[in-house]
């Protein structure tokens, strides 16, 4: 897997939480002015004016489809400044100013702010942000992880990890891992809350592969996430939860799928993919059942570039075999739609161990219309074709199909941290471009 996106992986002890919670302040005392209007700064050059809008970050119509993926939605809504060109532009020093004066600002407040932030950011992003991100950017990061290991509600402090991984997200050639990965990691051991520790694992997983990880750093940190997946979480102190395990599952895919050769550790990884297949939760079968596809994927890329794959002492074929039976299985607990999805997710695994290919590949037969251009890897033996892969990205009048794990487990996180937001980042965000990079944008929608 030779993606440009390689080249991310560049070359003190912070208190408890759990010691200082009794001696957080909260301060009563909050602005008069909202968040936004504090935050928004007009441009000499523009027009400003106001006007008020919902949070399209995770509802309203969205230019991005991503197919066979759901959408979060909320509610919320902040007051919206833009000039002439749709550009939002954020006064910085005023975000690290009321984010962090807990005198005059009650979390509450706090919370107001950041997520006036994580909106700019999300649905009005453009090159322009960059103006007054960048420079700020090592400040404000460093600000996200004291809030959040530090923040008294668990609202503040999963805010704060967001922020963080938004502004990772955006921003080239930050340096800020070897700070980032401590905090984090002990938030992850100290937090009780359960969102704030799914979202630190994000945090490491954008920390390592673009804030300044070394190769080294992505493997280790891989390693960490299996030490969770195998102890069920008790590694960090988080026996048995499933959300952490679900997501140190996300994390690992997330990471591997930039990392070229992991085979010395492959093995280790493979033993705690399959013996979670075995957890009552769907979330977690599903997570390590694309571990696995991922895993054979990055095999077969290694086999084609050095001639060896990876040493797994599983069969491919039997694996199939297994999560073919778990497909069929249902509980009365868990819902139609969930054990629809499910089935679908591992019968999608099932196709790929069974014939090398990528997520979501449909096997159905059809007959093409007359001059519609087909792929040539989607004619069968007899001459019928195949519906081929069904999950892709469509984009104004283009389309990209998800052909590949990899690229696959990289979508899905770029979802996670922009939401119905990601239209606004997919091919002009210098970090989520490089992330996608192997996304073919060609594809016009009548050709499909």
């Amino acid at each position: 897997m030779d993606h440009a996106r390689v080249k991310a992986l560049k070359g003190g002890k912070t208190t408890s939480r759990k010691a200082i919670k009794s001696g957080r302040a909260s301060g009563n005392i909050t602005p008069k002015s909202s968040p936004m209007a504090s935050l928004l700064t007009s441009p000499t050059h523009s027009t400003a004016h106001s006007r008020a809008a919902s949070d399209d970050s995770d509802d309203g119509d969205s230019d991005l489809e991503v197919d066979m993926i759901s959408s979060v939605h909320s509610a919320s809504s902040v007051t919206e400044t833009t000039d002439e060109n749709g550009s939002v532009t954020l006064d910085t020093n005023a975000l690290l100013e009321n984010i962090q004066d807990h005198k005059r600002n009650n979390n509450t407040t706090r919370e107001e702010f950041l997520e006036a932030f994580i909106k700019v950011i999300r649905t009005k992003y453009s090159p322009e942000t960059h103006l007054w991100l960048d420079d700020a950017a090592t400040e404000l990061t460093d600000a996200f992880l004291r809030g959040a290991n530090r923040a008294e509600s668990p609202r503040e402090r999963l805010l704060n990890l967001q922020a963080f991984c938004v502004t990772v997200g955006c921003v080239e050639e930050l340096e800020i891992y070897e700070g980032a990965h401590t905090t984090l990691k002990q938030v992850l051991v100290d937090d009780d809350d359960d969102e704030c520790r799914v979202w630190a694992i994000y945090g490491l997983s954008m920390a390592v592969l673009y804030g300044g990880g070394v190769e080294e750093a992505a493997l280790e940190i891989m390693e960490y996430f299996i030490d969770i997946i195998q102890t069920d979480g008790d590694s960090i102190e988080a026996q048995d939860n499933v959300a952490i395990v679900a997501a140190a599952l996300a994390g690992w895919s997330f990471v591997a799928s930039h990392v070229d050769d992991y085979s010395e550790y492959a093995e280790a990884a493979m033993d705690s993919f399959v013996d979670q297949l075995d957890s009552s939760n769907i979330q977690i079968q599903s997570n390590a059942a694309r571990c696995i596809a991922l895993t054979f994927e990055s095999s077969r890329s290694h086999e084609e570039d050095t001639g060896k794959p990876f040493q797994l002492p599983y069969d491919p074929q039997k694996l199939a075999g297994r999560l073919n039976e778990i497909a069929k299985m249902s509980s009365k607990s868990v819902s139609r739609k969930d054990r629809r999805e499910l089935r679908d997710n591992l019968l999608s695994v099932v196709t790929s161990l069974e014939r090398g290919l990528g997520p979501f590949y449909s096997e159905a037969r059809y007959v093409p219309e007359p001059g519609q251009t087909v792929a040539a890897d989607q004619m069968t033996a007899d001459g019928d074709y195949e519906y081929g892969y069904r999950y892709r990205l469509r984009l104004g009048g283009r389309m990209a199909l998800v052909d590949s794990w990899s690229l696959y487990c990289r979508v899905l996180m770029m979802k996670t941290l922009f939401r119905n937001g990601l239209e606004k980042h997919v091919l002009v965000n210098p970090i989520v471009t490089e992330c996608l990079d192997d996304a073919d944008w060609s594809i016009n929608y009548g050709n499909n």
